[in-house]
């Protein structure tokens, strides 16, 4: 039995490792012959956080294994929209943690945040969540390292809206992805994403229903198999909005009785948002062939005059199902 799942959030950074240095032997007391300077073993490198950029997209790696892959080109001209997400996210083994375009969701897309409305200068132009009226521009993607041995992605993009007969551009979108160094075996990302609106008015909202669903997203691998929890109580997941006790969400995936080869990934995922430095307590949860979404701004839009920001947080914590072993004292 599955204990409920707790993920902590707790800010994880990577030690920096001491470099050895050797040193020179003294010179002999008679020194006939020229002394031979002593040769400084190569330091191996650490593993560091790195980005590799190509045509439609940027890999993040760590060590020269990749950590996740940020879409910036639509791989088919059919849906210009399809792009500015995230798909796919690995666990330190090199496990594929989330899922593009699943056949029961076709719409649902690694992670990624978008909105059933999008309304400019108080008209209905677009549907995000659907890729229907709504593209991006990419205007730079640039990455770089830190000292801790993590790094950052930035992506600069325009929103496009194209259902009208002239394109509009409406708003300009920040997006900084923080990759940081494995530690003790767990890996830690934050997406902070600035929206800011260039249009009079542009307002952002979720499902036009109960439901409400809006925001950043998050499309896991066998999302049938999962567990919730929440402030050290496990949670159901129901049709509409469920209220967290806590201000993160853990899921893990119920183990198939140590059969092996069954796909369930050995790792959990603890996930918290924020919208406008306020957490984020509603989620709506599927313990089915869907996604996993903490709700904003829900049913009733958001609305943004020209100039003012929306900023979404999410950090996104995978930790192995099994804590490791402390290392044992020599």
């Amino acid at each position: 039995m599955i204990r409920p799942l707790v993920v902590a959030l707790a800010l994880l950074t990577a030690s920096t490792a001491m470099a050895q240095t050797a040193e020179a032997p003294p010179p002999p007391a008679a020194a006939p012959a020229p002394v031979t300077a002593p040769v400084t073993p190569a330091a191996t490198p650490l593993p560091r956080v790195d980005a590799v950029f190509a045509a439609d997209g940027v890999t993040i790696t760590d060590g020269g294994k990749s950590v996740l892959f940020y879409r910036t080109t639509a791989a088919d001209t059919r849906e210009p929209g399809r792009l500015n997400y995230v798909h796919p996210i690995y666990a330190p083994d090199g496990t594929v943690l989330t899922e593009d375009r699943p056949a029961d969701h076709p719409d649902q897309r690694g992670a990624y945040w978008s909105w059933r409305q999008v309304i400019v200068d108080g008209k209905p132009v677009a549907d995000g969540w659907f890729m229907k009226g709504l593209t991006f521009h990419i205007r730079e993607k640039r990455f770089k390292s830190d000292a801790s041995g993590g790094g950052t992605l930035v992506v600069n993009a325009d929103w496009i809206v194209s259902s009208a007969p002239e394109v509009a551009y409406v708003a300009r979108e920040t997006t900084k992805v923080r990759v940081y160094a494995l530690k003790d075996g767990a890996r830690r990302i934050d997406f902070d994403t600035v929206i800011t609106a260039r249009a009079e008015t542009l307002a952002l909202g979720g499902s036009d229903d109960v439901k409400g669903y809006g925001g950043f997203s998050l499309r896991l691998i066998k999302p049938d198999r999962l567990n919730f929890g929440s402030g050290g109580k496990a949670v159901t997941p129901a049709v509409g909005p469920v209220e967290a006790d806590g201000k993160a969400m853990g899921f893990a995936w119920t183990q198939g009785g140590g059969t092996p080869g069954d796909g369930v990934p050995a790792w959990t995922v603890g996930l918290a948002c924020k919208a406008n430095g306020a957490p984020i307590t509603r989620w709506i949860l599927r313990k089915e062939l869907s996604m996993q979404n903490c709700v904003f701004p829900g049913r009733a839009p958001f609305v943004l005059k020209k100039g003012e920001t929306l900023r979404l947080q999410s950090t996104l914590i995978i930790r192995p199902a099994t804590p490791p072993k402390p290392a044992k004292a020599k």
